[in-house]
């Protein structure tokens, strides 16, 4: 195995140059193309004095020219670190001071951002530049990507990823999900964050084929690129699952042919949904995938062909590339985990990424002698599947007793009125005083309050009933449809 994705995108042009890399739009790029305009990009930042393991801070697009510099950068063994598409330019500038970067390079010429290059007036020199770059396998310990993490839980941190540690993510993807080179796979996320670079990553390692969206919210230019690039697998957080199964369940179904597997990550499915998705796509592979940026996937519930797990809150068993343990609160491995004996989870790998960049606190607290701690806390089931319970800072402490959300937002959801719902603490005092359910409405319903109460009470120990039900409009999310908490109890506790 080559030592970083663009080498890989090189071999595979060399394989099959006129394959289609690419699909942006009406546009497409074969092979060939992809892999000489990145020898070309490489050429190019050589000759500005762009050298191997340093940094270049780029603002992101789902466009071809955005594609050929990004693994320009990574053919040079130079460290590619994107940044959201319209990103403030004073947040740009400070990333690059904290960084020390080379360069900086945005999609259009900023006035507010003196001595950054742009694509638009790059692009035209870099496809002029002669094709003569000779690649070179990288050093595996050079940074390969600074991805900066959402910050909804706090500030924002600089995710440290290494050419060692982008193959194994990849390697670890394509063992998830069997992929074939003759695959398309739409993805429409940012391409500044790892849920679409990895995707990405993972089908040029593959040798197989991408299709670039900006965006979910238009539903029929989403189903048409579908079917206009012949499209045999998704990237949609359940979160967008949900939403389609709601308002475009027919569209989905008519997709039962030609679709091979959805991939889902950050965030859990609601068994309902679940049951649905069996329904309308039965053989059709469902993968939900449990990791972070720092590991990427380390274990993958299948829950469409294989029927699903017999155990609520299962992510399914850890990968051949991973090693998964449960902690105590000192770090020591708790080797009988039970649901009444859970911890922190803990990921060996060599997935698990360098830290965080200029973080050595963070970094010191989340990674321990090679090994990855996360916030989640779980346990492992007889049949050797990791249980999610929740996330330790998500856990609330209703006067000494803990109750993890996540178990008793997957039994409300069962709820016939219900479309989401989230359990938060109400603080009073600087302490939890109750806990407050907040509920969307399916359409057309209304809140069965003593339904709820009556399948919490039915299941549950009698402190995790919530104090007050609150109907809301919408739950807050990132950008990749994870809840985002923070957001959510400042707003409604």
């Amino acid at each position: 195995m080559l030592g970083s994705i663009a080498l890989m995108i090189q071999q595979k042009a060399a394989e099959h140059p006129e394959k289609i890399a690419i699909y942006v739009g009406n546009e497409t790029c074969d092979y060939a193309t992809l892999a000489r305009n990145n020898r070309k990009a490489a050429l190019w930042l050589t000759r500005k004095g762009i050298q191997p393991n340093t940094r270049i801070v780029v603002e992101a697009d789902h466009i071809l020219s955005y594609v050929y510099f990004w693994y320009g950068i990574q053919l040079l063994g130079a460290t590619f670190v994107p940044v959201e598409k319209a990103t403030p330019s004073n947040r740009i500038r400070e990333i690059a001071e904290e960084l020390d970067a080379a360069a900086i390079v945005t999609l259009t010429k900023r006035e507010d951002l003196e001595g950054a290059l742009n694509l638009q007036d790059m692009m035209p020199e870099i496809l002029a530049t002669e094709d003569s770059f000779v690649a070179k396998d990288v050093d595996p310990d050079y940074l390969s990507e600074i991805l900066f993490t959402t910050g909804t839980t706090g500030k924002s941190k600089g995710v440290m990823v290494s050419y060692a540690n982008q193959v194994n993510i990849a390697l670890a993807g394509i063992e998830t999900t069997n992929i074939q080179p003759d695959n398309v796979w739409l993805i429409p996320t940012p391409m500044n964050h790892a849920a679409g670079l990895r995707k990405v990553h993972i089908a040029m390692a593959v040798g197989s084929t991408v299709s670039l969206l900006e965006g979910f919210k238009n539903f029929k230019q989403y189903f048409q690129t579908i079917a206009d690039h012949k499209v045999t697998s998704l990237y949609l957080p359940p979160s967008a699952i949900h939403l389609l199964l709601a308002i475009a369940p027919k569209n989905l179904e008519a997709l039962a042919g030609q679709l091979r597997f959805i991939y889902s990550s950050s965030a859990a499915y609601p068994e309902t949904d679940k049951e649905k998705m069996r329904k309308i796509l039965p053989e059709v592979y469902m993968y939900n995938c449990f990791g972070g940026s720092e590991v990427g996937v380390a274990c993958t519930d299948e829950f469409c062909v294989s029927g699903g797990s017999q155990y609520a809150g299962s992510v399914g068993k850890p990968n051949s590339l991973c090693e998964i343990v449960i902690l105590d609160e000192n770090f020591n491995e708790i080797k009988d985990s039970s649901p009444a004996k859970f911890g922190l989870i803990g990921i060996r790998s060599k997935s698990v990424t360098k830290g965080y960049w200029n973080e050595p606190e963070q970094t010191a607290k989340a990674f321990r002698d090679g090994m990855l701690i996360m916030s989640d806390l779980g346990y492992f089931a007889p049949n050797g599947e990791l249980i999610l319970v929740g996330r330790a800072n998500d856990t609330i402490n209703l006067g000494g007793l803990k109750v993890a959300p996540l178990e008793v937002e997957e039994l409300v959801m069962r709820a016939a009125c219900v479309d989401e719902c989230l359990l938060i603490p109400v603080i009073k005092g600087g302490a939890v005083s109750a806990l407050k359910l907040l509920v969307v409405l399916k359409e057309g319903m209304e809140l069965d309050e003593a339904d709820i109460r009556k399948l919490i009470t039915d299941n549950l120990e009698p402190y995790k009933l919530p104090k007050q039900i609150t109907v809301i409009d919408e739950i807050i999310r990132t950008f990749n449809g994870k809840i985002d908490r923070k957001q959510m109890i400042s707003k409604y506790q």
